[in-house]
């Protein structure tokens, strides 16, 4: 039996995504994710026989030092759980948005390629100044991307780019609402699998000269709500039912019976070597959202202990690979 490397991801961040720069309010979703994944690891470990390894990606951008008065806060306020979380060998990488202040008012600001490079820059800088380490692991906001931000994103030390969403396609707005400037790149045909990309279209893969020196890791997707395994009448009624069937990320929120069914999909498929599933830090501290994030990772644990998954971070997927 194949054992596919899992790769966990959270986006450490505000509990809102236009943060109130007044409250200075602590991150709980941070805290209650911390406590749920803290009492995970050992049922993980002993359910693999193996160490089990999450990775955590930090927001350390502008929109963080003006609504705290520290792009670093994060690392700053929670310090010693973070180094909890190396400790156990966790990847602790760099989430940015471009989100902008503009007349009161919250802007994802993709279209001034001088303010990405800004956000960019700022959260490497503060990622090196606060662990005294250069990031190797990155994931931009709301899956944008471009072929000079990854190439900024190279040249100060990124590794590993896990941003892409594969079949998403080229878009206006943003996925979650909110006022935005700016487009959203085809990535239709993104691989599924790791790659290097090219240094002239980020979304294809390029090996030797033409090729960047780290590694995209696309995000796992899948068509939802999946089909169901039935007659073409109940496909229909699903249809009906749920209108357009889109790629989405397999996010840890998803309803549980299609987090199963598109797992599966990922997992017993030929085209994807490893499973890559997301999560938001607020989602562990919001209700009926919190109770279909744990019941999805409930699922992962039967198949740790199934032994059909691996728990890895970006570097060992990698290892592998090579």
């Amino acid at each position: 039996m194949t054992i596919t490397p899992v790769l966990i991801c959270i986006d450490v961040e505000p509990d809102v995504r236009e943060v109130d720069v007044d409250a200075r309010a602590d991150w709980e979703g941070f805290e209650e994710s911390f406590r749920l994944f803290e009492r995970l690891r050992p049922r993980a470990e002993t359910a693999a026989g193996a160490a089990a390894r999450f990775n955590w990606f930090l927001r350390m951008d502008p929109q963080v030092a003006l609504a705290y008065g520290s792009a670093g806060w994060a690392a700053e306020r929670y310090g010693a759980r973070l180094e909890t979380l190396r400790g156990a060998g966790d990847e602790i990488g760099l989430h940015t948005h471009a989100w902008r202040s503009v007349g009161g008012r919250w802007v994802t600001d993709h279209g001034d390629q001088e303010w990405v490079n800004h956000c960019v820059s700022l959260s490497f800088e503060s990622y090196e100044r606060a662990f005294g380490r250069p990031c190797s692991s990155f994931r931009f906001g709301d899956h944008w991307m471009n072929n000079e931000t990854l190439e900024l994103v190279e040249r100060l030390g990124g590794r590993y780019d896990l941003t892409l969403e594969p079949g998403q396609r080229a878009a206006s707005s943003l996925p979650n609402g909110g006022t935005y400037n700016g487009a959203f790149p085809d990535c239709a045909r993104v691989p599924r699998a790791p790659y290097r990309p090219s240094r002239r279209d980020f979304r294809r893969p390029c090996a030797g000269d033409g090729g960047r020196g780290l590694w995209a890791i696309p995000v796992s997707t899948a068509q939802l709500p999946p089909w169901p395994a039935a007659t073409l009448f109940r496909r229909a009624f699903w249809r009906v039912k749920y209108g357009r069937r889109d790629y989405a990320h397999l996010s840890l929120a998803l309803d549980p019976p299609h987090f199963r069914q598109s797992v599966g999909e990922v997992i017993d498929g030929v085209a994807s070597p490893y499973l890559c599933v997301v999560m938001r830090t607020d989602m562990a501290a919001r209700g009926e959202t919190a109770l279909r994030l744990r019941a999805n990772v409930e699922f992962l644990l039967t198949l740790l202990a199934a032994g059909r998954v691996e728990l890895t971070t970006p570097e060992g997927l990698a290892a592998g690979l090579s």
